[in-house]
């Protein structure tokens, strides 16, 4: 089974990508005792990079077996010191080659990319007409003959999903006013003042088109259009929580706003009953596995999943706040 991985993550493998590394890029002709020593400064170098900012390493497995790997660099080389980061090491062994692996670690690191917040990402290198088809677009010629390329990566269009109290609305608002990108919130397609529901055809119809928009970032479940969305975003964002934290979040909401309209669904007031905290209460039983199974068929790559605020926290100081 192919499945994309964080070489951090998967150190075992270390030593075989260190080995490639330098079989690929580092000096020829080198004895055996400075071969392995090239080798082992390698492996100290990938481990004391791992929790660096911009650099990232990411390896595709067959089970158990290393295809390749794919890095972003904060530095690639001493000819363009003023740009960073870089996409690097796009390597796919020899016996796997022509088989579209290539293409994934490009897919692979272009959401790592977008995940982190970084909307360009430069490449240098040799070949020609190479990565022009993964999306690259041509610099200039740098001093030491390689060409230099770019890939822009918007984050155009996030889902944020997950159960009431999880704090969507609040984490869309921040990406919205960060990214520039516009909020929808889907209660507040779903509602009408006083908590007056759409008609649910009409509702999923405005869903749809919403999805169809350049641009977006929306915040809901709704299952019967929650395919589209996925399918359809560059990044997508699970507040996978407890079902404690999802309760402990809908009540901290309802003291401090208890009556006050909410400002994402126009003319409704803040307000509990017993329906609703049943549903928070047996969300994660009957609605979780339902996303569970949409998400199967995206890519890992593409999704983000939380399942504590503090790790919510830290990934929003380290790439947006």
């Amino acid at each position: 089974m192919l499945k994309i991985y964080n070489l951090k993550d998967k150190t075992k493998f270390i030593e075989e990508v260190a080995i490639l590394t330098q079989k690929e890029w580092g000096q020829k002709d080198l004895s055996k005792e400075k071969f392995e020593g090239k080798v082992k400064n390698k492996i100290l170098k990938i481990k004391s990079n791992f929790e660096k900012a911009n650099y990232c390493k990411l390896i595709l497995l067959d089970n158990d077996s290393l295809i390749g790997f794919i890095s972003i660099f904060p530095k690639d080389g001493e000819e363009r010191t003023d740009l960073s980061p870089w996409y690097a090491t796009m390597y796919v062994k020899e016996k796997y080659r022509g088989k579209g692996y290539s293409k994934i670690l490009n897919n692979a690191i272009l959401y790592e990319a977008r995940k982190r917040n970084i909307n360009r990402l430069y490449l240098k290198t040799d070949l020609e007409n190479y990565y022009e088809k993964f999306g690259a677009k041509f610099i200039e010629v740098l001093s030491n003959g390689e060409k230099l390329y770019y890939f822009d990566i918007p984050t155009n269009r996030i889902s944020i999903i997950g159960g009431s109290g999880s704090g969507k609305t609040t984490l869309t608002n921040i990406l919205s006013e960060k990214l520039n990108i516009p909020a929808v919130h889907l209660d507040g397609i779903n509602y009408n003042a006083n908590w007056v529901q759409k008609d649910k055809n009409e509702r999923d119809e405005i869903i749809s088109s919403k999805t169809k928009e350049e641009k977006w970032i929306i915040d809901g479940n709704y299952n019967k259009t929650l395919k589209e969305r996925l399918d359809s975003a560059e990044l997508i964002i699970w507040l996978d929580y407890s079902t404690f934290a999802n309760l402990r979040g809908v009540l901290k909401r309802i003291c401090k706003n208890y009556n006050k309209e909410r400002e994402e669904i126009p003319g409704c007031k803040e307000r509990i009953d017993f329906t609703f905290l049943k549903y928070v209460v047996t969300y994660n039983k009957k609605k979780r596995p339902k996303i569970l199974e949409l998400l199967k068929d995206i890519p890992d790559e593409k999704i983000l999943i939380f399942k504590k605020q503090k790790d919510l926290n830290k990934w929003l100081k380290d790439y947006y706040i």
